[in-house]
Formats: C-alpha cells, sequence, structure tokens
C-alpha cells in the first residue's frame, strides 16, 4: 500500500520549520530575542488549528443529536462546551468586534481579527493585530491562560529603536501558516511539546549566559529526576520553575517507567513574567492538565498553600534557584519556614531556598537542588544550616558536576539530595565526586549518557568506588566542623606520572607501567605480545617491539591489530543478535484502535506500549553486551540511553502512524537516489566558500590587494573606476589630438603623440581586465547562490517524488536498518573513544622512555660540536 497522501508532521521536519521561522528573524534582533515571538506565533496556530479540530468535531456530534440548529450554533460559541472529555480545552474565537466614537460621534463598529483564518490576511500595524489576537483569546480562556499572553508576549517590542517591521512579521505569519498544527497533524501525540523543549534549549543557548534564567541543561535534570524517582499519585514541585523543564522530565520519567502521567499533579512558582508565560504554555502543549504554576518571588511569597492557608507540602521537590542572590525579610511571610537566616545581603540566599524546599516537603518526602559549591563549605550561617541537615538526617548525598556545566556560570556546582524518609535512621552522607567525567564542548560542557547511568546507579545502590564515592559518616563531618567540601572526602586527582630513573638512564620500558595500562588491553588478544618485547626472564623491563620504530607506527598497530579488529567484531555481531531477537518488538509497534476506543485511549496505549519496548531493550542489551569486556556498566547503559534519545521521536511516530516514509531522513533518500545532486551542492559549496573567503578578507580595514585572487577591496574598485574614467577622457583627447597633428603637424609629433596614445590604451586595459575579473567574481558568486538555491527547492521536489513511490513496507525496511544503523554507530563511537584512550596510554610511554639520557646527552655533546665549528668557521673561536 502506498503512504498517505496528506503526510504527518515528524519531529524532524517539525524543528526544521520552527528553526527556519527562527532565520526569518535573524538579522533583525538577537538570537535571544527570538522566543517571544515563536513562541507567541506557535502558539497562536496551534489553538487556532486544534480549535478548527474540536469545532467540527462538536458540530457533528451536535448535528448527530438532532438538535435544532439555531442550539447547535448557540453551544458551538460557548467556551464550555470545549472543556469536555475529548476537546482540545481552548475557545478561540473568529473575530472580535470593537466600536468606538468617531471625531464627529458617530458610531464605528471595527472587527478585530483573532482566529488564525483572519490574522492570515492583516499586512498593517500587525504586531498590534496579533497582540490583540492574544488578549482576545486569553479572555475567552481565563481559566487556563489568564495573565499569560497579554503583556507577556509584545509583537510591538522593540529591537534596539525600532519595532519589527510589518513586512518581517507578515514574513513570519505566511511562514507559520505552512505549517499545520493540530493534533491529528502530529506523528505522534507529544510531537509540539517536544518541539517546543527543542526551542527553548535553542533559545538558551543563543541566549548563553542570559539562558540560565529560564533552562538548566537537560542531562542535569534528567540526573536529578533519576535521584528522586517521581511515581503517579504523587505531586512535584518547583519553587524556581523557568520554562517548567524539572516538571516536564518528571512527567516523563513516570511515564517510561510504567506509570501514568496524567495522574502527577505539577506545581511550580517562577518570579519572571515572561518566563512563566514560557512554563504555563510549555504545561499545555505537552498536555499537562494536572498543573498549578504561580508568578511571584518563592522566598517573599510562597503562592501554594493549603486548604488551611499553611505551605503546602509536596512528594518531590526538583529545582535549580538563582545562584548567589540577595533577599529581604522586609514583607517576608511564612519565616517560620528558615531555621537557619543567611545574611540578606551578600548574595547569600541559596540555603533560603533549600530550607523552603525543605519546609515543603512531605514528611517521606524527597528533593534535589542544584547550590553553588560555596554552600559546602562556607562559615557562619551557612556552616549552621550544614549542621542542622545533617545532624537531623535530612541530608542524604552531595554530588559534584563538573564546570561550565550550565548555563551563566563556568563555576563547578553541586546537587544535594534530601530525603525525609529514614532521616531519623541516616548515619552519614554519600558523597559523589563526578566532576571529571563529561563531555567537553566549545561553549559548555555536558554530561553524557554514561555520566547520568554512573551517577544514578551509585546513588541508586550506595556504592562505594575509588576516586568517586564514599559514604561518610556523620561522626567525621562533625571532626571536620561541617565542612561538605567533596573534595576533602572523595579526592578524584589523578595520580601523578610516574617516571622510573632507570628507564630513563638506560632505556626499557617498566612492567609495572605496562601492566598499568589495564583493563583497555585485556581483550585484545596478542596485542601485547604485538607491542612489546621482554627483555631477561627475570628482568623487569621491555621494550617496543622492532616494528615500532616511531610513534605513528602505535596508533598504526593498535588500530589494526587482529585481536583489536577481532574483538569490535565479536562485539558488533553480538549487538546484531541481539536485533534480531528483539527487532520483533519494534515491528509490533504500530497500534490500531480498538472497537469502541477512543483517540485518547488509543494514544496512551501507544506510548505505553513504545516505553514498554523501552525497559526490555534497555534490560536485555546491556546484559547481551557485558561479558564481552570492552565496555563498562555505565558506558553499556548510556549507550543504550544515548541511542533511545536519538530514535525515540521515530519510535512513537512507527506506534501512532506506522511506517511512514517520513521518517526516513531527506539526506539519505537524497543520497540513495539522488547522490549526483549532494555532489553538485558540495562543489557550489566549497566555491562559494572560496569567494565568500576572498571578498571577506578584501573587505576587512587595510586590506592589501591579492593580485591572485582578483577581488578588489572596497575603496580601491572606487578608486580603479574613477581612475578609468579620467584615463578614458584623456585618451579620447589624445586621440583627437593626434587627428589633428596627422593633417597639420611633422612626423616626430605623431610619432610622441601615438606613443602616448598607446601608453593611454595599455593603462586602460590593465584597469578593465582588473575590474573585469573582480566583477566576474561579483557574478560567480551571485550566480552560484542562485544554484545553489534552486538546487536547494529542487531537491525538496526530489525528495517528495522519492517518498511518494515509497511503499509502507520498503519504508518499514529503510526505516528499521536505520534504526539498526544508529544503534550499531553509537556504540562504535564508544569503542573507538576506549580504542584512542590505550591508544594514548601507550603513546604516553613511548614520549617518556624512547629517549634515554645517554642518548639526549649525546645529542647535546653533538649539537655543541657543531656549534663549535660553526663559530670558529666564522672567526669567533
Amino acid at each position: 500500500m502506498g503512504r498517505m497522501s496528506a503526510p504527518k508532521l515528524t519531529l524532524f521536519h517539525l524543528e526544521s520549520l520552527l528553526f527556519k521561522a527562527c532565520d526569518i528573524l535573524r538579522g533583525n534582533m538577537d538570537a535571544s530575542d527570538y522566543k517571544e515571538f515563536i513562541f507567541g506565533m506557535l502558539f497562536l496556530k496551534r489553538l487556532s488549528d486544534q480549535f478548527d479540530v474540536d469545532h467540527a468535531l462538536l458540530r457533528h456530534r451536535l448535528e448527530k443529536s438532532e438538535m435544532k440548529p439555531e442550539l447547535v450554533e448557540k453551544l458551538l460559541a460557548d467556551p464550555e462546551q470545549y472543556l469536555k472529555p475529548g476537546m482540545g480545552g481552548f475557545f478561540v474565537p473568529t473575530a472580535l468586534e470593537k466600536t468606538h466614537l468617531d471625531d464627529e460621534g458617530n458610531e464605528i463598529t471595527v472587527e478585530i481579527p483573532v482566529h488564525w483564518s483572519r490574522l492570515r490576511h492583516v499586512k498593517e500595524n500587525v504586531g498590534s493585530a496579533l497582540n490583540r489576537a492574544l488578549a482576545a483569546i486569553e479572555d475567552a480562556n481565563l481559566g487556563i491562560l489568564e495573565d499569560v499572553l497579554e503583556g507577556n508576549i509584545n509583537f510591538n517590542k522593540k529591537s534596539g529603536q525600532k519595532a519589527i517591521p510589518d513586512a518581517t512579521l507578515v514574513q513570519l505569519i505566511q511562514h507559520f501558516d505552512k505549517i499545520p498544527l493540530s493534533n491529528a497533524d502530529f506523528e505522534f501525540p507529544d510531537l509540539l511539546g517536544a518541539a517546543y523543549e527543542y526551542l527553548i534549549k535553542f533559545f538558551a543557548d543563543s541566549a548563553g549566559k542570559k539562558g540560565g534564567e529560564f533552562f538548566t541543561p537537560p542531562e542535569v535534570v534528567r540526573t536529578m529526576v533519576l535521584m528522586v524517582e517521581p511515581r503517579q499519585h504523587m505531586e512535584v514541585y518547583d519553587p524556581c520553575c523557568g520554562s517548567g523543564g524539572m516538571l516536564i522530565h518528571s512527567r516523563a520519567y513516570v511515564e517510561e517507567s510504567g506509570g501514568d502521567p496524567t495522574d502527577l499533579s505539577l506545581f511550580g512558582q517562577e518570579m519572571n513574567g515572561t518566563t512563566w508565560a514560557i512554563c504555563k504554555m510549555n504545561m499545555i502543549l505537552h498536555g499537562s492538565r494536572q498543573t498549578d504554576i504561580r508568578q511571584g518571588d518563592t522566598l517573599a511569597e510562597p503562592l501554594h498553600l493549603d486548604a488551611s492557608g499553611e505551605i503546602r507540602r509536596f512528594d518531590r521537590i526538583l529545582a535549580n534557584p538563582p545562584f548567589s542572590q540577595n533577599y529581604s525579610k522586609t514583607g517576608m511571610k511564612f519565616k517560620e519556614r528558615f531555621h537557619t537566616w543567611m545574611p540578606e545581603s551578600g548574595k547569600k540566599a541559596d540555603l533560603m531556598f533549600v530550607q523552603h524546599m525543605v519546609a515543603s516537603l512531605k514528611v517521606d518526602g524527597k528533593m534535589a537542588v542544584v547550590m553553588p559549591h560555596g554552600v559546602l563549605f562556607r562559615g557562619g550561617n551557612e556552616k549552621d544550616c550544614r549542621e542542622r541537615l545533617i545532624t537531623s538526617g535530612l541530608l542524604d548525598a552531595v554530588i559534584g558536576l563538573p564546570a561550565q556545566i550550565f548555563y551563566g556560570t563556568g563555576i563547578p556546582a553541586a546537587i544535594l539530595v534530601i530525603d525525609k524518609a529514614g532521616a531519623d535512621k541516616r548515619e552519614g552522607v554519600l558523597f559523589i565526586n563526578a566532576d571529571r567525567e563529561y563531555f567537553e564542548g566549545k561553549a559548555q560542557n555536558r554530561l553524557r549518557q554514561e555520566d547520568i547511568e554512573k551517577i544514578s546507579h551509585t546513588y541508586r545502590e550506595r556504592l562505594e568506588l575509588p576516586k568517586y564515592s564514599r559514604i561518610v559518616p556523620v561522626q567525621e563531618l562533625r571532626e571536620e566542623d561541617w565542612n561538605c567540601n567533596i573534595r576533602r572526602y572523595v579526592d578524584n586527582a589523578p595520580p601523578p606520572e610516574p617516571h622510573d630513573v632507570r628507564a630513563h638512564l638506560h632505556g626499557g620500558l617498566p612492567m609495572g607501567e605496562i601492566e598499568a595500562l589495564g583493563e583497555g588491553m585485556h581483550p585484545f588478544t596478542g596485542l601485547w605480545d604485538a607491542l612489546f618485547q621482554p627483555r631477561k626472564p627475570a628482568d623487569d623491563y621491555a621494550d617496543f617491539r622492532a616494528a615500532i620504530t616511531a610513534k605513528g607506527d602505535i596508533k598504526e598497530t593498535i588500530a589494526g591489530h587482529e585481536g583489536v579488529l577481532s574483538a569490535h567484531g565479536r562485539f558488533t555481531e553480538a549487538i546484531q543478535c541481539w536485533w534480531a531477537s528483539q527487532v520483533h518488538g519494534i515491528e509490533s509497534l504500530p497500534t490500531e484502535a480498538k472497537p469502541g476506543q477512543d483517540e485518547p485511549s488509543r494514544r496512551r496505549h501507544t506510548r505505553e506500549k513504545v516505553f514498554d519496548l523501552r525497559r526490555d531493550l534497555a534490560a536485555s542489551l546491556p546484559e547481551a553486551l557485558e561479558k564481552y569486556g570492552l565496555l563498562d556498566p555505565q558506558q553499556l547503559r548510556g549507550g543504550f540511553a544515548k541511542w533511545w534519545d536519538t530514535v525515540e521521536a521515530d519510535l512513537l511516530s512507527i506506534a501512532s502512524s506506522g511506517w511512514s516514509a517520513e521518517l526516513i531522513p531527506d539526506e539519505e533518500l537524497i543520497q540513495s537516489e539522488f547522490p549526483e545532486v549532494l555532489v553538485q551542492l558540495d562543489e557550489i559549496a566549497a566555491r562559494l566558500a572560496e569567494l565568500d573567503g576572498l571578498f571577506a578578507a578584501a573587505a576587512e580595514e587595510d586590506a592589501e590587494v591579492d593580485e591572485e585572487s582578483g577581488v578588489l577591496p572596497k575603496a580601491l574598485e572606487t578608486e580603479l573606476k574613477t581612475e578609468l574614467k579620467a584615463l578614458k577622457g584623456e585618451l579620447k583627447q589624445r586621440q583627437k589630438d593626434n587627428r589633428e597633428i596627422r593633417k597639420n603637424g611633422s612626423a616626430e609629433e605623431l610619432a610622441e603623440g601615438e606613443e602616448k596614445a598607446h601608453r593611454l590604451e595599455k593603462k586602460v586595459a590593465e584597469l578593465e581586465n582588473k575590474l573585469s575579473v573582480h566583477k566576474a567574481l561579483e557574478e560567480e558568486r551571485k550566480t552560484l547562490r542562485a544554484q545553489r538555491k534552486g538546487t536547494e527547492e529542487r531537491m525538496e521536489e526530489l525528495v517528495a517524488a522519492a517518498r511518494a513511490k515509497i511503499s509502507r513496507e520498503n519504508a518499514k525496511d529503510l526505516i528499521l536498518a536505520r534504526l539498526n544503523r544508529l544503534l550499531v554507530g553509537t556504540y562504535d563511537g564508544y569503542l573507538q573513544r576506549e580504542l584512542r584512550a590505550v591508544i594514548g596510554r601507550v603513546e604516553n610511554l613511548w614520549d617518556k622512555y624512547a629517549v634515554t639520557m645517554g642518548e639526549i646527552e649525546d645529542r647535546g655533546e653533538a649539537a655543541n660540536t657543531r656549534l663549535k665549528k660553526f663559530l670558529e668557521a666564522l672567526g669567533y673561536e
């Protein structure tokens, strides 16, 4: 059977469309300021599209009941009807009529467009029209959207001195008009929520330091959620919720653990109005109805209270409060929350947030909070607070994170885990020092999946691992005056580099250091013998094999060794065997609605199948690979988690919509069907990059003329054009004078005149050539850009045509092959990283011992001898 004529949106496709929307704003403002415009436009279009579906469904139900037409229309205009089960929950009026008096006192009625079908035609005062539409939608849905849209999203917001021009907003509207955003348009139900999170992260990355105001890196959030393990029936709270990531991830964790995410209540408070609005929209777009997000200063006035007006208590609390901010006691409510007061000035409100969270926990509640390291060791009131947390048994764990992992600060931070359950019996605090295990990025570091797995596994099992974790007794903490500096208890500094004096003097590789290469070499049969040649049987030294004559030979020997290739081959074969035994679970994901089953129930069942599959695969794959000894348990679990994160959206799409060709990436289709197009694009891109570089170099201040490139600096181009014009005028006059000389002058005068004309012609030709070469390069760049745009547009048409020819069965084969390829590639990345580590350790032995002290001295003496001869030849000796 061929694929459907109206394909549904995949996550990748929606993300790319949203990114193109950001491109429309590029140049008008900083990327960090896009979010207000993109989120507002996305929300307007989403509510209108889903309302159209709900409106049609409601009309069908009402007309089917044989209700009178006038009553049908009345109910269709009743916002309450859209709050019922099976509806989207929002009412979107088509337009509003506003009446005002003109200058002569006459009543004028103006129609204000609200629904997208009307907004899409607005061409003037576009920002004001969009703002009015937001206000109207908010007024029509006060129970959900009160104070969310109006005032927090402003399409007339200025960037610098100017507001975004109408033409740009019209272009943005036209772009969103092409994006269908009702539930029926998505490959899987939570696709829009996932895309919204992608946008939030993109804006946080673009905002740099300011990104930390509303976004915590998802790897940190995931780690914290794994610490507290929220479950259905619980209430989860974030007193500094930002854009709501911790609450959304808690919901996702419940679902992937087999619980019902709709049976989880989410609470949050956020001070910044725009960020609070983003959080509210985040909850709505994720379909989270059991939420209560308030706006305000949590320390000054917590807004979540119980029926008696006291601080409400929660099962789980997660937070990343603003680091080191001041606070004020003046006007503060519920001061009994704080048993230890921090100084009001000095930016030490961190432990005030912790105390508020502790006061908000149920008697068996658990919380995780991000804190700067200073709270772990500073004295005064902070020390008193630490003492109270430890002696009461509340502080369960302290987890050190890498530096430069958060937006807005490069300093390392820690996660404090506080657990009221079993506090009276707790006799120690688990310290985990994870600050050396991370992926080093250009602008920001991040935790890898294996790092998250190691932290969470160590915490759950309360493991004590050398240089990584230790349970420190309360008595020891008391003796250390309640100093919780992590390195005081878990010092993970690498040991000093060993140096064998005998090896430095006489050569050879110490056997002890060879053996210390560790388990990295054990799985590779024969590799040790291929690298090293033992000396005498009783000697504690070895040499590199004779075939290894240079440092570069080490990498070549290890990477091409039969033992390495064989071990990696067996590991890959094991993955394929596991895949063959488990792929039926993926093949059975597509879910048809059961008789009498409504759409929300089918969607819930669909997602349950995917997460049931995740739990099965996550347990069986590491178990199948562990025996090969190539990766540690954290890497095996982390590899699976990394692969799952990559393919989860595809699997949800498969479960919800079947084997759609839309899940095959554009690049793969082009590479498979039209590789010549990619070659053409690469050639265009290479030449354009070259030309752009030449023109950029010529545009620099004080740029020198590059005679070979032919590109002229702008000032020089202008100068040459002026000079050329003058020369042509001079040549024309010279030619006129020569004609007069021919009539009346002498032969000598004519020869001299023609020589001058010849020199002028030559100079004109030189300037024309320089300018024409420059002009030709400008035209080439312009042509190449047009060709690139045309090729990209043609590529979209080719991709659409190729997809149209793919049957569901063929799509299934291609998708499964891709999932398999990604799985193998993920683990191959881990294997190659470990192999590079082995190569590095062996190369380090070469660096240390390849040259003996005697050889260095001999080289020094030889150099001195040569220098002496040079000096003698120059007469200095």
